[in-house]
């Protein structure tokens, strides 16, 4: 009796449970660690050299671009021996992949009513409508042009009354290109018309070209 008493004890009896051994703690790396790399700025594009000017900004730095599609709109004043007042000329064309322009200009010099005293014989107006061509010079911010067409009077006594001839223009624009294609403008204009008569002015203007 007492063995059959023994033997249901040890029966019962569970086996003692091993407490699993922690892991060693891991080395700690006393090197810091690198900063994070910045991340990578895009690559710039390289300025385009031509044959008489360069594609980058000397005074932003970036390229310009000079393509397709070209228009300007001007005010200053201007005058000559003949005349004084209000200076205006509007440009449009276009412009091949090299830079040059070749579009459409009209410009006059607004004499009447504009300053000082109107002197009678003196043109009311003198401007023309010309062909006109633009090269770039180094950087884009110097240009050189050229016109030549139809040039005249107005005579503005009783309505207006046009006067035609012929002539030609040439000058100088400066740019500012504050954005990749356009940019404000400042401009010296000199104009010659025949008419036959020579009358010549000189203009200084500023305004805003899409290049």
């Amino acid at each position: 009796m007492f063995s059959v008493l023994l033997a249901l004890a040890l029966a019962a009896d569970p086996e003692p449970v091993t407490e699993p051994t922690p892991a060693p703690a891991a080395a700690v790396d006393p090197t810091p660690l690198p900063p994070p790399a910045a991340p990578a700025k895009p690559a710039e594009e390289p300025e385009r050299h031509y044959t008489t000017w360069n594609s980058r900004s000397l005074i932003f730095k970036h390229n310009v671009e000079r393509d397709v599609f070209h228009f300007q709109i001007m005010f200053g004043i201007g005058g000559g021996p003949d005349s004084r007042g209000l200076f205006h000329a509007m440009e449009l064309g276009g412009t091949f992949n090299n830079g040059i322009v070749l579009g459409l200009l009209h410009t006059f010099v607004q004499n009447k009513g504009i300053i000082g005293k109107d002197v009678p014989g003196e043109p009311d107006l003198i401007g023309g409508w010309m062909l006109e061509t633009k090269i770039p010079i180094l950087f884009p911010e110097f240009e050189v042009k050229f016109a030549a067409g139809l040039a005249g009077l107005h005579d503005q006594s009783n309505g207006i009354r046009a006067i035609p001839g012929g002539g030609f223009a040439y000058g100088f624009d400066f740019h500012l290109p504050f954005f990749t294609s356009s940019g404000m403008t400042f401009s010296l204009t000199f104009l010659h018309a025949f008419i036959p008569k020579h009358y010549f002015t000189a203009s200084l203007g500023v305004g805003y070209t899409f290049f």
